[in-house]
């Protein structure tokens, strides 16, 4: 049995969330205990790896779920239980299974996340609430990311004005529910120019369907 976390909902308590996943081959149950692996797992060291169990599972329709007790090979499925060990994506498999499996690649996306901003709590006391609501942006937003600078600071990065927006919203209503202060933004560039080159180049978007070159011009 193998199964593909892509996405994680939270519910409607927002304390924990529920994994939208779909099912590759063989057959995934309710109450099933199942070995998940994270991102970060590897055949060498074999981290990032956890044994947890289905409680729940539904077929997803937006507002609606339809519980059931086993899902075949094909569908799309919510998976309760498992949330705990999953950052963005993940792999399922069978507890039983001793064959070394490798996990499905993590998804990839055109846009990359980069906005810049630091957060902080009002209260330095409410600091751990901060962080719990952090670690649940990182869930429930795929392109979103969070880190820690050496300074300190505790960063979040995303993809433009208006998702930073929704990740400041959900943060301070949802995830914490304290008061925050939030720096001015700081937009990320990965590339510069360092000197002349001696052939000719040119750069790709993530879509391939547009080349940037450079030309000598002289008028």
């Amino acid at each position: 049995m193998a199964v593909h976390v892509t996405k994680l909902y939270h519910k409607y308590d927002y304390l924990t969330f529920d994994a939208f996943a779909r099912v590759l081959s063989g057959t995934i149950k309710k109450n099933e205990v199942v070995k998940i692996m994270g991102e970060n797992f590897n055949l060498q060291e074999k981290e990032d790896i956890v044994i947890k169990e289905v409680t729940n599972m539904w077929i997803y329709q937006s507002r609606y779920r339809v519980e059931i007790n086993k899902v075949p090979v094909g569908n799309w499925v919510l998976l309760e239980g498992i949330d705990i060990s999953i950052s963005k994506t993940a792999t399922i498999t069978q507890v039983k299974d001793n064959i070394a499996m490798e996990i499905f690649k993590p998804l990839d996306f055109f846009n990359y996340p980069y906005m810049k901003i630091s957060v902080e709590p009002l209260n330095p006391s409410e600091l751990p609430k901060m962080l719990e609501g952090l670690r649940k942006i990182n869930k429930s937003y795929p392109l979103s990311r969070t880190k820690i600078e050496e300074s300190g600071e505790h960063i979040i990065l995303g993809t433009g004005e208006i998702y930073m927006d929704c990740i400041l919203h959900d943060l301070r209503k949802l995830y914490s529910e304290i008061e925050i202060k939030v720096s001015d933004p700081v937009v990320c560039f990965s590339e510069t120019v360092v000197e002349t080159s001696s052939i000719k180049c040119y750069a790709d978007t993530n879509n391939k369907k547009n080349r940037v070159r450079y030309y000598n011009l002289f008028f």
